[in-house]
């Protein structure tokens, strides 16, 4: 009787390790490139790229580029219809009401290291999700330090 529990509990320990394992599968992250913002300050938008952006039209948290060879799903992001737009929108990006931020420029990747488009921010951590039918999803910014309870 002892050894069907001990085989049952080996059992439902690795399907869940294995069910993490496969989500693990599913996400990416944004990866730190300093080319990222030359396209900005030498106003190289790329074409092939549908932009986005996140937090208030004109004080946005973040902008994105995503391929277009990807649908995107924007539900947490507002699209940008022209590219002098985008432009106006990665400068206010360091227009805060704390004063200037850095702006991070970084390269979209999925979990296989395949780049999915482009993140201008001050923020430098979000996740990044490509779903089996292969719909990305970018969720909206956030500092690691902002999610810490402080309880005393």
């Amino acid at each position: 009787m002892q050894k069907k529990y001990s085989a049952l509990i080996i059992c439902i320990i690795l399907a869940g390790l294995f069910s993490i394992i496969g989500c693990m599968e599913l996400y990416g992250r944004i990866k730190y490139n300093p080319d990222v913002i030359k396209l900005y300050t030498n106003r190289l938008g790329l074409p092939d790229y549908n932009y986005y952006y996140t937090g208030r039209s004109n004080l946005p948290d973040a902008v994105i580029g995503i391929d277009k060879k990807y649908k995107f799903n924007d539900r947490l992001w507002g699209k940008i219809e022209n590219h002098e737009d985008v432009y106006k929108k990665i400068y206010n990006l360091n227009d805060t009401p704390y004063g200037d931020s850095d702006l991070i420029g970084s390269d979209i990747i999925d979990n296989n290291g395949l780049k999915l488009g482009i993140w201008f921010s001050s923020y430098y951590q979000t996740i990044v999700k490509k779903n089996t039918d292969g719909t990305v999803e970018v969720y909206t910014p956030y500092e690691p330090d902002d999610y810490d309870p402080d309880f005393f």
